[in-house]
């Protein structure tokens, strides 16, 4: 290579240099601090003196009722908010590419909800499903209620799957309809001279041409919903009687309530294996989704 490529390739080093220095501060050097953090039993307020105890923490973790009790939790709700999400954003997105009148006004209506701060929306429908609220005081119309939305074991994770379904139901519905978008116009009518049927087109051609943007949604969703933390935390704060308590809620409680923070940290890493475990799963059916052909 002449002296004058070598400049160039070096001129490139010093031009990326800053952003992999900003990204390794701000993202690797962290995480690395979290690491050992958990292999030690570092607690707030006693600075300094903590020891290094390996892997007991994790050890301790994964004896712990609380934690698989929260795992199971963040499962459970995991998979009803992205069931019903994936479900009914899709079937929007089906209704809002189709030309309707008004059509562009429905559009807009249906993003508000995921325009709003999650924090904001969660103290919203706390307001709304108080006993006293005014969901119970709409349904006493039709004598219905008052429910316990938020303040029963036996409803308050259904209640939290109902709110982050009305907010981030527009995040697919956005992402499907996007989708619906590359389908060529040719493809429906080719189908619908060979006499399918609107449920056969969609089985056949449109559900297939779109799958990979589905998947996509949905493993955008699926590791959301495993970190989720500010709306429950604002809604019910883990309650009644932990039935909400979710794994990103047990680690911020153990780490800054109970001060255990190489504890907490050592759930924090263990919910990111779970994340990581999740993406390659979806990943993987990701790639399940391409034809034949189009794979490396």
């Amino acid at each position: 290579m002449s002296r004058a490529g070598n400049r160039q390739v070096w001129l490139a080093y010093l031009m990326v240099a800053p952003i992999v220095l900003l990204f390794a501060g701000l993202l690797i050097w962290p995480w690395l601090v979290g690491a050992w953090t958990s292999l030690t039993d570092m607690r707030i307020g006693r600075w300094g003196s903590e020891q290094f105890v390996g892997l007991q923490n994790y050890i301790a973790v994964l004896k712990s009722g609380a934690f698989w009790s929260s795992l199971r939790i963040t499962a459970f709700f995991g998979f009803l908010c992205v069931t019903a999400e994936m479900s009914l954003g899709l079937g929007l997105a089906l209704l809002l590419n189709r030309s309707l009148p008004g059509r562009s006004l429905f559009r807009a209506l249906f993003i508000v909800p995921f325009m709003v701060p999650t924090v904001v929306c969660g103290l919203i429908w706390r307001q709304l499903l108080e006993a006293k609220g005014v969901v119970n005081y709409l349904l006493s119309f039709i004598e219905l209620g008052p429910f316990p939305w938020l303040s029963s074991s036996g409803t308050a994770l259904g209640s939290l799957v109902l709110i982050d379904l009305w907010q981030t139901t527009p995040q697919v519905l956005i992402l499907a309809l996007a989708a619906l978008q590359t389908v060529p116009k040719d493809t429906y009518e080719a189908a619908r001279v060979d006499g399918a049927s609107a449920w056969q087109t969609f089985w056949r051609v449109t559900l297939p041409m779109i799958a990979p943007y589905l998947v996509i949604a949905f493993l955008i969703r699926a590791i959301e919903l495993l970190q989720v933390l500010d709306i429950v935390m604002v809604a019910s704060q883990g309650g009644p009687a932990n039935s909400t308590m979710v794994l990103h809620l047990l680690a911020y409680r153990e780490t800054f309530i109970g001060g255990f923070l190489g504890y907490g940290t050592s759930i924090a890493y263990l919910l990111g294996f779970v994340v990581v475990l999740a993406a390659i799963a979806v990943i993987r059916l990701l790639g399940l989704t391409q034809p034949k052909d189009e794979r490396p």
